[in-house]
């Protein structure tokens, strides 16, 4: 199993304590989901290398335990696989965000040079190409059109996609075997694929 805090036990007793009403029990929560959230931001991050002029990692965390914290105040996660898929939703819904800020002829990543330094001198970077552009545009469609999927194919590709889980994994969450996992995840590649107007494998 990956070195994933998210499915122990003692996080289920948290769990369950946040559900009662204790307070002290979000605290503890968002603390043991601080390295998930910091993977999570550092992977996805990576797909935007022109938010990456503009952001960091650890600015997308910031924002993302910001909404996670707001989440938990109106959610109380379920299970494991609802606390999963709330981490994921957060960070995607803060990309998502920053993507629309940034993408576009009016964006700021369109339109502003910003300094960069080579190994001599200062220099100027230019704006976007029209290439990163239309990456950019690409991605906003995955992540908008994974919140469309069907609740057991969005927490599969959350898992696979997001958070690096292995099928063997999933399955074991799932209480399902190696097979259906593939299956569903291979089902969701096919939709996002149809909905994005491009071939979408996850990896």
């Amino acid at each position: 199993m990956n070195d994933n805090p998210m499915v122990t036990q003692e996080l289920a007793q948290l769990v369950a304590r946040l559900q009662a009403g204790d307070e002290s029990a979000k605290n503890e929560i968002l603390r043991r989901a601080d390295g998930q959230l910091r993977r999570l931001a550092h992977k996805m991050l990576q797909k935007f290398p022109s938010v990456q002029r503009w952001e960091d990692s650890d600015d997308i965390l910031q924002n993302a335990s910001l909404r996670f914290m707001r989440a938990l105040e109106t959610v109380a996660p379920q299970n494991t696989r609802h606390f999963l898929n709330l981490a994921a939703t957060q960070i995607r819904r803060e990309l998502l965000d920053l993507v629309r800020r940034y993408q576009g002829s009016h964006g700021l990543g369109a339109n502003h040079e910003s300094l960069a330094r080579d190994d001599s001198r200062p220099g100027l970077d230019p704006a976007d190409s029209k290439g990163n552009v239309a990456d950019l545009e690409f991605w906003q469609s995955v992540h908008e059109a994974i919140e469309e999927l069907p609740i057991e194919l969005r927490e599969t590709v959350g898992l696979r996609f997001y958070h690096g889980w292995t099928f063997v994994e999933i399955a074991e969450l799932f209480q399902v075997d190696e097979r259906t996992a593939r299956r569903r995840w291979h089902t969701a590649c096919i939709a996002l694929s149809e909905k994005v107007g491009g071939n979408f494998s996850g990896f």
